[in-house]
């Protein structure tokens, strides 16, 4: 990041956790903003007393947020449930209109009984786009651009 951002990143969303958040906060510009959706690196040892996962450490968090007169905030989606509809017709409209691209992980999962290796991979962070469950073999395949 730092080859190719010598001033930081403006706005990051972070969903991994980790040691992929401590790289966002270690490159987030002078004041910027880190975006924190998600933890994927923490979900599989959920059950700690941070809302289901283990709680984390980060040394330094406050300095380097300081010292670069940034912040870091929560989105968590399910606070924002009342403007799904719209904004997913939208996302729609977008992507049918070819405005948007959607890179879609190429490895295949089909039917309901492949959701719990899907989510492995998902979590295992070997994938690449999202990754897609699709529901029957007799359904279209979505058309795959996993270039991100």
């Amino acid at each position: 990041l730092k080859s190719e951002y010598k001033k930081g990143v403006d706005v990051i969303f972070e969903s991994v956790g980790g040691k992929m958040f401590d790289a966002c906060t270690k490159n987030v510009a002078v004041g910027g903003i880190v975006v924190v959706i998600g933890m994927m690196s923490q979900y599989n040892g959920a059950g700690g007393d941070a809302g289901g996962w283990p709680a984390s450490s980060h040394p330094g968090l406050n300095e380097r947020l300081l010292w670069r007169g940034a912040s870091a905030s929560g989105f968590f989606l399910l606070h924002h449930a009342s403007h799904y509809k719209s904004h997913l017709l939208e996302l729609h409209r977008l992507h049918t209109s070819g405005v948007l691209k959607v890179a879609v992980d190429p490895r295949e999962f089909v039917g309901i009984e492949s959701a719990s290796d899907a989510v492995e991979h998902l979590q295992s962070g070997q994938s690449a786009g999202k990754v897609v469950i699709r529901l029957a073999s007799n359904v279209p395949n979505v058309a795959v651009d996993a270039k991100l």
